[in-house]
């Protein structure tokens, strides 16, 4: 006890190091042993399924048009990815004109659940 009362300073700073040692701890074993959850938690819990009839229709429809050479569909999380591959001759607003008809394939539901992201490439 005399030599805590002699290094009241030490003692301290021990002492806070300890504290802040425990809250690491505390932090990486939560972080380690988790309950087992996607990386998405719960915000997919009342979510839209895509079927897949429904992305084969729209990549069918979009394949109609004479300026798309390729099409991709993929969905992650709430995100709905299209990728779409055009001829050289295609212009930028034709691109964006074709791009927004795809949402037409889409039901309301799935719109309002999903955001949808385009990519637009030129051959």
């Amino acid at each position: 006890m005399e030599m805590i009362k002699r290094h009241k300073g030490l003692a301290i700073i021990c002492l806070l190091a300890a504290i802040l040692l425990l809250i690491i701890f505390i932090i990486f074993s939560r972080m380690i042993f988790s309950n087992g959850n996607t990386e998405y938690g719960d915000r997919l819990d009342n979510i839209v399924e895509v079927k897949q009839s429904v992305i084969k229709d729209v990549i069918s429809k979009t394949k109609e048009y004479e300026e798309v050479e390729n099409i991709t569909v993929r969905t992650q999380g709430k995100i709905i990815y299209t990728t779409i591959t055009f001829t050289e001759k295609t212009s930028k607003d034709k691109a964006k004109e074709i791009a927004a008809n795809t949402l037409e394939s889409y039901s309301e539901e799935i719109i309002e659940c999903y955001d949808f992201e385009f990519i637009l490439k030129k051959k």
